[in-house]
């Protein structure tokens, strides 16, 4: 087996490897996600014709409204040459990233440099609290990998060594692994941060249920904040697509202020799942797109590494489908069946070049390894679509 970096969420794993003969194919390392992902990348049959780079330049030179959009999967070096086109378009690059990322990282929660890498937290993280994120489902890694299990330079006794909270609104395979298991009713996550820090700053004492929790219980869940000297918040949709995300994180900074200001290490970090959200939120920050495209502003689309029409909710997917749709990436999906042309490129686990910048903004750099395709990447195929549409 080869060492490769797995795309299959935004921790970008790099301690993973796998190999490819005929059919078959084995990793070691993967998560159950992260090999599907592979599997499914290096068993897809790619092909490129000209003509249909010719038409994808017509298409995008004959617009007159032309949204430039997707790239949550997509190399930093092809989001940089999709700059590039859409500038050359008068284009409105934008991202699904607007659909949560992008109110996140320009809250304030950000201004007072909660975040830390995730190898920081392996080594020093003693209270792990997993707050509207469920990454059994989604990073299925981050526990075993950095945050729960696993031996630090303080955590010399990994998950026996740590703290673990999980706050949620149901039960969930997460909480089978933490001491505290907190479930409220959907949109009173602000309701129960306001109790915490009112606790911890000693301006109440806790005594009944709260939210349905029982008063011991929740009485426990703070004494962890309390013993802790090193708290991680890892706050996931649950927080972000509640309706209230921009109360939610004003309170979760504040109690991150609390427990700094009582003398102990505290940070908050999102869980993004898309493997470049990071990237994308670098290169092209501030843009918020759904209400312009559910509007039916744009009457062509040029869509890379991203089934939009698969995740957009339901209105905005209705509309874009109506524009001329240009789709660039692996093969598959909504979006790809409904374009006008698609080019098809090698996913970047397979072309094993590029970067990527994972979920905690470290740079993760993709490697060459025999099952490796010569089909051309999304970055080298944006790169072709820029000249033809140069000429025209």
């Amino acid at each position: 087996m080869e060492s490769i970096v797995c795309n299959g969420c935004s921790l970008l794993c790099d301690d993973v490897a796998a190999e490819v003969s005929g059919k078959t194919v084995n990793s070691l390392g993967l998560c159950t996600l992260g090999h599907t992902h592979l599997e499914k990348a290096a068993l897809q049959k790619t092909k490129q014709a000209e003509k249909d780079f010719e038409k994808a330049a017509d298409i995008l030179t004959t617009g007159e409204n032309i949204l430039v959009y997707g790239w949550t999967h997509a190399t930093n070096e092809a989001i940089k040459e999709g700059i590039e086109l859409s500038s050359l378009l008068n284009g409105y690059m934008a991202s699904s990233i607007d659909l949560g990322a992008t109110q996140v990282m320009e809250h304030d929660i950000n201004a007072s440099g909660l975040g830390i890498d995730l190898e920081y937290v392996r080594n020093n993280g003693d209270f792990i609290i997993y707050w509207g994120s469920d990454p059994s489902e989604s990073l299925h890694r981050h526990p075993s990998r950095f945050a729960v299990l696993p031996r630090g330079e303080k955590i010399p006794e990994g998950i026996e060594s740590r703290t673990i909270g999980v706050v949620d609104v149901r039960q969930t395979e997460t909480m089978k692994m933490a001491n505290h298991r907190l479930v409220i009713p959907g949109g009173k996550d602000a309701d129960l941060l306001d109790v915490i820090i009112s606790e911890l700053e000693e301006k109440s004492s806790i005594k009944d249920k709260v939210l349905g929790i029982p008063g011991s219980e929740l009485v426990g869940f703070v004494n962890g904040f309390r013993k802790a000297d090193c708290t991680v918040i890892f706050y996931g949709s649950g927080v972000i697509n509640s309706g209230n995300q921009e109360t939610n994180l004003t309170k979760i900074a504040k109690l991150v202020e609390v427990q700094r200001n009582n003398g102990k290490e505290a940070y908050a970090l999102p869980m993004f799942v898309q493997s470049n959200t990071m990237g994308v939120e670098k290169a092209v920050s501030g843009v918020h797109s759904l209400q312009r495209i559910s509007s039916g502003e744009f009457d062509t689309a040029l869509i890379v590494a991203d089934d939009a029409l698969a995740h957009l909710p339901g209105p905005a997917a209705k509309t874009l489908a109506k524009s001329h749709i240009v789709y660039v990436g692996p093969p598959g999906g909504l979006t790809d069946k409904r374009a006008a042309v698609s080019i098809h490129t090698a996913d970047t686990i397979v072309a094993g070049t590029g970067t990527m910048t994972r979920v905690d903004m470290n740079e993760m750099e993709f490697k060459k390894w025999k099952a490796s395709k010569e089909d051309a990447t999304i970055s080298q195929t944006i790169r072709k679509l820029t000249e033809l549409v140069r000429k025209k």
